[in-house]
């Protein structure tokens, strides 16, 4: 046993010996001192223009050197730091840009707005320089757009004689955005009367940067934004740049230009006036011109022509409003055959055709100018007008039983309606729902309504009937551009008279054919008839004899009757047409007591 213990007792001094001669051969290291950029929580930054003020990003980094207290941060578009960019300094281990600062310094190290651009940055101090990290960065545009052309003494004086030739090109840069770029960037062109700072502009889109108008189409615009027809005006141009995103839209202005536009008056006269040789009954004088009034876009009556020249004027013996043959050309009117360019030095217009009367036809919205066979009794667009809807009980909403009022006057229809308190329409063709016509069409073809009718606000914008219930005479003027309600009118004893005997051409003394005069207005029958010098009576039912009506009647009531009419002394007393045999416009009208022919 106390062998085993004195062997135990030199193994373990064996031991420490051996241990202690270990401890003292081993090398212990200090790690070497470094100046490290940590590596960021992020490496993707969209810099939002919503949040200017925001922290875009923090850098920290670890300086065991002791570099000192002024630390310079970098930036630079490549990971070899060729031509790196100071963008900042710090006493502390760390450096923080807000989003406006960070953005501002992307795009002048060469970023395109909106597109990923990969930046490195490192830090500095004297000699000792860190690792380098990398961003992948977004950020957004800050350039405004700037107009390149045209300038501010740009000068135009639009012309409605060269519709389709260009009037104005604007073009414009975007600074911030590459050839390449992906981003979807809506222009608008915005135009306003200058010193209004656009609070009423014209605004009109593109997806270009730049943007041109003919003269009739800038007209259009100019006029709308304010500057008067036939007058120099000063006009305010800049361009609207917008960006739609999810935080909200981005929208940036150019600086504004301001030009000078003269526009053309585009404002329909009421009535055009013929002046010439060839419009026989006017002559080239002021005492007599052939008036044609505008009926909605259409100029129209009758005119009788002879082969020699004529002209037309938008102002009555004003010789400066004439308007030629080349106007109507250059403006792309297609004109009647008949008519041609005079070449007279004027270059009036000059009839062809075979002399006589004729309807003659200025469509200003088709943009024509017909002849046709002349128009016998009252001239409308249309022969009547159509009415339809719950507001007028005798019609519906249904083609059914609509209601119609007659032309009873040039560019004048009227008749008693019955109204109810609700909607309806009026329509130029009975069973055509398309050619309806709201409250505000003529609202804003400048009419002036009965304040008995409102704008329904039912979704179609029919009119509506807010007075009291009942029958009305209603009249619809085309031409002094007005709707009117008055008390309801006898309209015709009969729906027309009938004319029988020899002295109407192709009727004679039977009831085969008789010529109907038909009721065209309030107590008025009017119609065409061809007359031959020979004997005929009125009737007022078709077939019965014993509703005839002779020359005494009529002279017996008060009738004042046409020189062209005498009695007949035949036995029965009936008329006689005693003028120049032709085609007249008959009229008997039962409330002024008269019978005329013209």
């Amino acid at each position: 046993m106390k062998i085993n213990k004195i062997s135990a007792l030199i193994l373990s001094l064996f031991l420490v010996f051996v241990a202690c001669e270990t401890e003292e051969s081993i090398d212990i290291t200090t790690p070497e001192a470094s100046f490290t950029l940590l590596e960021p929580a992020i490496s993707n930054i969209n810099l939002n223009y919503n949040l200017p003020n925001n922290e875009a990003f923090t850098i920290v980094w670890n300086d065991q050197l002791d570099s000192g207290e002024n630390y310079m941060v970098e930036l630079s578009p490549d990971a070899l730091f060729e031509n790196p960019t100071v963008i900042g300094s710090s006493d502390s281990d760390r450096f923080t840009m807000t989003v406006a600062e960070f953005n501002n310094t992307l795009l002048g190290a060469g970023a395109d707005a909106f597109e990923p651009f990969t930046v490195f940055m490192r830090v500095t101090a004297g000699s000792n320089i860190t690792n380098s990290v990398s961003f992948s960065v977004s950020s957004y545009s800050e350039a405004i757009p700037v107009i390149t052309s045209p300038d501010n003494t740009f000068e135009i004086v639009l012309l409605e004689t060269t519709p389709t030739d260009e009037a104005i090109t604007i073009t414009w840069e975007d600074p911030d955005f590459g050839e390449n770029s992906t981003v979807n960037v809506n222009y608008d062109i915005q135009i306003a009367q200058s010193g209004t700072d656009f609070a009423n502009a014209v605004s009109e889109g593109t997806e270009e940067m730049t943007y041109s108008k003919t003269h009739e189409e800038f007209n259009e615009s100019v006029l709308n934004a304010g500057l008067n027809a036939e007058e120099i005006g000063s006009l305010d141009i800049r361009v609207k740049a917008t960006i739609e995103m999810n935080g909200g839209n981005m929208e940036r202005y150019s600086e504004p230009i301001t030009i000078s536009v003269t526009p053309y008056n585009v404002e329909l006269a009421p009535v055009l006036y013929v002046v010439g040789a060839g419009a026989v009954d006017a002559g080239w004088g002021w005492d007599s011109p052939i008036e044609l009034p505008l009926q909605g876009t259409k100029y129209s009556g009758n005119i009788n022509l002879i082969n020699d020249a004529f002209r037309f004027f938008t102002v009555a013996a004003d010789w400066d409003s004439g308007l030629n043959y080349p106007y109507y050309e250059a403006v792309g009117y297609t004109i009647d055959s008949n008519l041609v360019n005079a070449l007279d030095g004027d270059s009036n217009f000059q009839f062809t055709g075979t002399p006589g009367e004729y309807f003659i036809e200025i469509d200003t919205e088709a943009k024509t100018i017909t002849l046709g066979p002349p128009v016998v009794g009252p001239n409308c667009n249309y022969d009547q007008l159509w009415l339809v809807g719950a507001g007028v009980p005798n019609a519906g909403w249904a083609w059914d039983t609509p209601v119609a009022i007659a032309c009873t006057g040039n560019g004048t229809y009227s008749g008693n309606v019955t109204f109810t308190n609700d909607s309806f329409r009026f329509f130029n063709v009975n069973g055509d729902w398309d050619t309806g016509s709201n409250y505000p069409t003529y609202i804003n073809n400048g009419y002036t309504i009965d304040s008995n009718f409102s704008d329904a606000m039912d979704g179609d914008n029919n009119f509506s009937f807010d007075g009291t219930p009942g029958t009305y005479f209603l009249t619809v003027d085309d031409i002094n551009k007005t709707i009117t309600l008055g008390p309801e009118q006898l309209q015709c004893e009969y729906e027309q008279l009938y004319l029988v005997g020899a002295g109407i051409v192709g009727t004679g003394w039977d009831w085969a054919t008789p010529t109907v005069l038909p009721c065209t207005g309030a107590g008025i029958y009017s119609g065409e008839v061809e007359f031959t010098n020979d004997a005929f009576r009125f009737f007022t039912v078709n077939g019965d004899w014993g509703t005839g009506t002779n020359y005494p009647t009529y002279e017996n009531d008060g009738y004042t009757i046409d020189a062209n009419f005498s009695n007949a002394m035949d036995g029965d007393s009936n008329f006689s047409f005693d003028g120049t045999p032709g085609t007249y416009t008959l009229t008997v009208d039962t409330v002024n007591l008269t019978i005329t022919l013209d």
